[in-house]
């Protein structure tokens, strides 16, 4: 074939494949944060069983992995298409692995960004008493989810990394096609505002004391980086900041939930930000940036213990926040804020969900509360029950994780706890939560669950959550999946530990959730290595060459 041939031959293969395919571009798997994926034709209550179900391989990577791994269909790399599944790794690597070649374990590509923390090397907060950092084991690299962008071809995320001796943050685009640096990156992350909160009139951006938790965000062309804490050590505060994601030495805005206080993370177990896109008409930013903004978007985030006050300190709040300059445009925050603050039981635990075809937002917090609110009007300083906003307790533990199904019979939330006891399941009817259980599991001897859920359209019948769990009596804490039919949570479809043999993922990864995509699953895991499962009896193949 001549060129212009090929070219279209190609493009019509690339077309081909991307309506055969789903593709999961961000963390927790669209901007609403759902834990959902409404798109999953293959994997269904009638197909998971064991069996035809259970692990397909493994891809070795050379670190932890606490970010949920992204997929990417008809990939042009090397002169071929791959439907490619990326992991980012706490070495500070990236991998880019062909998802319908499970078997040969190999990357397509692999770049590493530099030297990670040890983990010894953090400074343990003061309420250890001289104890370690252990919200990490091992190392620090890249700890949160990246984002991609289709339009860029990119793949965004941060790193953390040894630079001269110090701890820094690094912001990368990198091609989705071979891992190089593209959009004018990397940029070293870093910038200060106004205020008293660290003993000056300045309050700036120190590295040694953050940790860059929540999955990284997108809108349209503009990144959204958030950071939470070491364990609390001071002085630390929250911070957002926005890059343009197009030439990523651009900083375009930054906040801090606390310059004349302390504290108020945001770190929401890994959670990025949730993003309404408004549906407006999009407007160029009024300094005449290259990114486009929709001009009625909001971005929401919410915050853990920390200082409040209501005009610039935003301790244990839910922030609607202006996407071009980061402002403050409404909040809620319970007014039991300084007991939550007292009690280390952040709002901000879980992070939020916005409940799709509605004005309603979901978060979950260490108090064990479920909150919902509105998204706009949102009440400010209100009680946690109002004419407004509802909360409920689940659970005395605290909730770290929640997926919300957006099925037939109405919006469905999941919720698991922090230490253990069963997955339960609420339903949202005419607006509000219904807070008897609709149905739940067995109590799990568990830690920091991931959940995620698949279904064909969300209809009902199709439904599987998906569970990864792990029991906090093992050292190490050998992981176990698990499927639970999403209608009645009662009935477990399938577990890693019918036969552990084949189908133990490895040492569980917490918070993070499976990517359930294209009739796989794919498990991060502590044992440097990916954890893939799929239907047994259908042969792998992946688009054409």
């Amino acid at each position: 074939m001549n060129s212009v041939s090929s070219l279209i031959f190609l493009a019509s293969i690339m077309v081909a494949i991307a309506a055969a395919q789903i593709n999961v571009l961000t963390a927790n798997y669209d901007t609403d944060r759902t834990n959902s994926n409404n798109s999953e034709t293959i994997l269904n209550p009638a197909t998971v069983n064991a069996q035809s179900f259970g692990k397909l391989g493994t891809l070795p990577v050379d670190g932890e992995i606490y970010a949920q791994p992204l997929y990417v269909s008809g990939v042009a790399i090397a002169g071929h298409l791959h439907n490619v599944i990326y992991a980012a790794t706490m070495h500070d690597s990236v991998y880019a692995f062909d998802a319908d070649a499970i078997a040969s374990g190999a990357p397509l590509w692999k770049v590493n960004l530099g030297t990670s923390i040890p983990a010894s090397a953090i400074q343990a907060p003061p309420w250890l008493d001289g104890g370690h950092f252990t919200d990490v084991d091992v190392e620090v690299g890249i700890l949160s989810t990246p984002v991609i962008d289709l339009g860029q071809q990119a793949i965004y995320l941060v790193s953390e990394t040894v630079e001269n001796g110090n701890p820094t943050f690094t912001l990368h685009a990198l091609s989705l096609a071979d891992g190089h640096e593209i959009a004018s990156g990397p940029s070293v992350i870093a910038g200060s505002v106004s205020g008293t909160g660290d003993g000056g009139q300045t309050v700036q951006f120190n590295a040694t004391q953050q940790l860059q938790r929540p999955g990284v965000a997108l809108l349209n062309r503009e990144l959204y980086v958030a950071f939470g804490s070491h364990g609390d050590d001071p002085p630390w505060h929250g911070w957002l900041f926005a890059y343009d994601a197009s030439n990523l030495q651009h900083q375009l805005a930054i906040l801090c939930t606390s310059p004349n206080g302390t504290g108020s993370s945001i770190w929401q177990s890994g959670r990025a930000p949730a993003i309404d896109d408004g549906g407006g008409v999009k407007v160029t930013r009024a300094e005449g940036s290259a990114p486009l903004i929709q001009d009625d978007a909001s971005l929401y985030v919410a915050t853990g213990n920390g200082d409040y006050d209501g005009m610039t300190n935003f301790g244990e709040s839910i922030l609607r926040l202006s996407p071009i300059h980061l402002d403050v445009m409404d909040w809620f925050t319970p007014d039991n804020f300084v007991d939550l603050t007292d009690g280390d039981r952040d709002l901000g635990s879980s992070g939020i969900i916005l409940v799709p075809g509605t004005n309603l937002l979901v978060t979950a917090g260490k108090s064990g509360n479920v909150y919902l609110t509105p998204r706009s009007d949102m009440g400010h300083t209100t009680p946690a029950n109002s004419a407004t906003s509802q909360s409920f307790n689940v659970t005395s533990t605290g909730i770290w994780d929640t997926a919300l199904w957006n099925n037939q019979s109405g919006p469905t939330l999941y919720v698991a706890s922090a230490y253990g006891g069963p997955l339960e399941a609420f339903r949202i009817t005419n607006g509000v939560f219904s807070t008897q259980v609709q149905s739940q599991t067995p109590s799990f001897p568990t830690y920091f669950a991931g959940i995620a859920i698949s279904s064909d359209s969300g209809r009902d019948g199709t439904g599987i959550v998906w569970l990864t769990t792990a029991d906090v009596n093992q050292n190490p804490a050998v992981g176990v999946l698990s499927a639970f039919d999403a209608d009645d949570l009662t009935h477990l479809l399938w577990s890693s530990t019918t036969s552990p043999t084949r189908d133990a993922p490895g040492v569980f990864a917490k918070f993070v959730p499976p990517t359930v995509v294209n009739g796989k699953v794919f498990v991060p895991t502590f044992s440097n290595q990916l954890a893939v499962y799929g239907l047994l009896t259908v042969a792998s193949k992946g688009p054409s060459k």
